[in-house]
This record gives structure tokens, sequence and C-alpha cells, in this order.
């Protein structure tokens, strides 16, 4: 047996050299950041330790000879999966907590991309029950990663119970999500909204204004200092007026400390712009302005149409130091909820929202762990 290390500046880059030298036949017997003192011309490095019974002969021919024959009219194999290891690391104890985001990133990013490769190398004995629900989950959209995980509960839940797959599916994730987290109207609230472009904060807001205005009886306030995009402020004057609520616009952070003192209200909403998450000068600015706004509410708004590698690394980037809340968006928009599903056990972070429309205010619900799983089985948000 051949068993070597393999390095490179990012997770594909260490796989592609195993990949070529020893085939694709190869196992993968460990993985993650290389750490060796010498590692320093690149930011960062990736490691797998790779094992096989025999070197590859060549590019191309190993490829040919590495990939399984199919018979014209024959399916394809099908990987069975069974119970996994007790020494399988659980996908949530992967992301400890660190002084460095970008090592929380790393860590993410090494699960999400390395968790399920490593698991399709380990040869499980027969269990029907746990492919079967691991299976159903993948075809939704959720990572391998936590479909292996997921299919261990779920399939000791139907066994125990009698259960569909898809009950068992359910009560496996109401089990793990977290208990929504919207608006505190109890008490005056100054909610802060953050993301990328285009992730739908504004059109969020005007639905939150229009419900604590027009149905909570709440006075609102909002703010803009979205002074970068072509009519941002026009459109949130224009939902403004309709709702019939103030707003004021920030030309720069320093603004809002003025525009609180001079205007109370039981509800103050702050637009910001939307910028890429490699945005170094807009992600201290959104630090800024949280700071000078005292908002004590951060949401986080994220378009479920991403996939989950993207949501969880915007979510990194844009939530550090904030420990804000998630709103999912474009929830209408999605083939599979999968990735939302993923995203949400990954982070581990609440969930205030989800839209899915664009109509003010309606569509717009409390993310209640009923409502997300609801959407696994074909339902709709209404549920």
């Amino acid at each position: 047996m051949i068993v070597k290390r393999f390095v490179g500046k990012t997770a594909e880059e260490a796989l592609a050299r195993a990949k070529w030298e020893l085939g694709d036949d190869a196992i993968i017997l460990s993985s993650g950041k290389a750490r060796d003192s010498w590692w320093k011309f690149w930011e960062s490095g990736f490691q797998v330790l790779v094992a096989t019974d025999y070197s590859r002969k060549n590019g191309a021919t190993a490829a040919r000879e590495a990939a399984p024959t199919v018979m014209e009219g024959q399916a394809p194999p099908v990987v069975q999966i069974g119970r996994i290891p007790e020494s399988m690391p659980d996908p949530v104890a992967t992301i400890t907590t660190s002084s460095s985001t970008q090592d929380r990133l790393d860590q993410m990013m090494e699960m999400l991309e390395g968790f399920g490769q490593r698991l399709e190398r380990i040869a499980f004995r027969d269990d029907d029950n746990r492919t079967d629900i691991y299976q159903w989950l993948v075809k939704r959209g959720v990572s391998e990663g936590w479909a292996l995980k997921l299919a261990e509960s779920a399939a000791q839940y139907r066994e125990t119970r009698h259960a569909t797959i898809g009950e068992a599916v359910r009560e496996t994730f109401l089990e793990r999500l977290l208990p929504p987290a919207p608006i505190a109207l109890a008490e005056p609230a100054t909610v802060l909204f953050i993301g990328p472009t285009g992730s739908g904060k504004t059109t969020t807001i005007a639905k939150l204004a229009a419900y604590c205005h027009l149905e909570r009886q709440k006075s609102v306030l909002l703010i803009s200092t979205d002074t970068f995009r072509v009519a941002a402020v026009e459109q949130l004057r224009t939902y403004a007026e309709i709702i019939g609520v103030p707003l004021q616009i920030a030309l720069r952070p320093q603004d809002i400390p003025h525009i609180l003192k001079d205007r109370q209200a039981d509800v103050v909403l702050i637009d910001t712009a939307g910028h890429s998450l490699n945005h170094t000068l807009y992600m201290s600015e959104i630090r800024t302005i949280a700071e000078l706004s005292h908002a004590n509410d951060i949401e986080l708004v994220l378009p479920a149409t991403m996939d989950a590698e993207l949501m969880c690394e915007t979510a990194l980037k844009f939530g550090q130091g904030l420990n804000p809340k998630v709103c999912m968006t474009k929830i209408d928009e999605i083939r599979n909820p999968g990735p939302m599903l993923t995203t949400a056990l990954t982070l581990g972070w609440p969930l205030s929202y989800v839209t899915d429309g664009q109509n003010v205010p309606e569509d717009i619900q409390v993310a209640f762990p009923e409502t997300l799983v609801n959407l696994l089985e074909g339902g709709d948000v209404d549920g």
C-alpha cells in the first residue's frame, strides 16, 4: 500500500494532485489545513493524506481504467450507506469557536467540501433504511455530510416509530433547528439590516415596516444609508409614503445618532448598501453603523437561492462580531430547500423570517422550524 500526503493552495488543488498521481480509487485518510512551518509563501494551504494499493500508470490511461464499466441499459452502481463510525466527527463540533473568522470559515469550508468526500470513501455495510433516507435528503439538496448525519438519527426514529421517511426526517430536523427569533416589539427596537447586493433587504424592510405600523400599531422610523445604489433611496421612500411612516437619509454613519436623537420611534429599521463580501471598507462601515445606532437587533438578509457554501461564507464575513439573526429571502425561487437547511444547521444561528415574494406586507413569515421543514416535502411557506 502507498500512503502519501499532497498539498495545495486550495482543497481542490490538493485533491487534483492526489488523483493525478494515485488515481480516482485512492482513499482519503485525512484532510485539513496545511500547518508546516515552511508553508509561508501562501496565505493558507490545504493537505490530504491519501492511500492506494498501487500508483497511477499515467493520466489518461489510469482515468479510463479506473472508471467503472457500465453496459448500455445497465443502471449505474448504487453506493450503500450504513451506520456512521463512532470516530466520524460531528459536523457541528467541527466548527469550533475561534478568535479568527477566517479560521472558522476555513473549518466550515473544509466540512462542506471535504466531509462528504471522505464519507464516500468509507465502505459501509448494507443498510437500506439509512441509504434510502440519505438519498432522499441529497435529492432535496441537503449536503452530503449533513445527509449522512441526519440519516443516522432519522433511521433510528423510523425504526422505533415505524414512520415514513418524510416523518422521520421532519422530526430529526425539528430537533436540531433553533426556535425562531423575530423582532421583539415589547420594547423599543433598533434593527440593522445587512447583507449582499440583491438579497432583498429593502423589500424586507418595507414588509416589516408595514407589519409593525399597520398591524401592531407601532411608530416606525426608516433610515437609509444606501447612497450607492441607483434609486435605492427612492424605492424606500415610495414604500414609506404608502405605509405612512417617516424616512431619514444618513449620508454617513455619523449622521445616525443625530437622526435618532431628533426622531423617536418604537421601531427603527435601518437599510444599508449591499456590497460584495470581499469589500473590506463596507464590512468596516456596517460595524460602525451598528455601533453608532446602538442596534439591538442585527438582521443578516440572505437569498435562499445561494448554494450552502456561499451562504455560510457570506454569513461569516458579514456577521463577524455582530451576533446576527438570519432572514432567508426568495424562498419562492428555490428548486430545493436543502441548501437553506444545510446553512441553518451549519451556522447554528437563529432564524428570524423567511420571505416568499414581492408583495408588501404579505410575503413574509416568521421562520418557524415547521415552516422550513414543510418545504422538504414539497409544501409551501404558508404550510
